[in-house]
């Protein structure tokens, strides 16, 4: 929604064998002629050891109250090993409403395609709670769930700032 910045960190708990991880997001949006734009920088480190690193991009149009997305991604593989990257596209939803004095948004994505040899499946569902502190900057609450190959569950924190 509109312009904003966001830093989050979840636990993420995997339960399909992949690796549960620590993961770091670094989240942007602007609205530029209607239109919503996203980036989206994910760093997880796994604990059995390593790193993977994502970049999102999104655009999407606010419709009724309810913003479908489509999208590109890039995912590094484990520690940029060569060879170990893909990138893939999605397509989303996104909606929230005011509760209390703060802000609550869901979502769900879903990968498309995939450059991967056999693609790895994803579908995510996802919410944030933004509880203001001071003008134009929220604490953030994080849940999601992750479907399909990778089941992982994760909660998380982070600090939203909006323009």
């Amino acid at each position: 929604a509109a312009d904003y910045a966001s830093v989050d960190v979840e636990h993420v708990v995997s339960k399909g064998g992949y690796a549960s991880s620590q993961a770091q997001y670094v989240r942007l949006g602007k609205e530029v002629a209607g239109l919503q734009l996203g980036v989206q920088s994910r760093t997880a480190n796994v604990q059995s050891g390593g790193l993977y690193q994502s970049l999102e991009t999104t655009v999407g149009k606010s419709v009724f109250g309810v913003t479908p997305f489509v999208g590109m991604g890039f995912d590094n593989g484990l520690n940029g090993t060569k060879g170990s990257d893909f990138t893939y596209t999605l397509a989303g939803v996104t909606t929230g409403t005011g509760i209390g004095p703060g802000y609550l948004m869901g979502g769900l994505k879903t990968r498309l395609t995939s450059s991967e040899p056999t693609m790895t499946h994803q579908t995510l569902a996802f919410g944030t709670y933004s509880y203001p502190v001071a003008k134009g900057v929220a604490v953030n609450l994080n849940v999601s769930k992750s479907y399909q190959d990778i089941k992982e569950n994760a909660y998380g924190v982070g600090v939203g700032f909006s323009f």
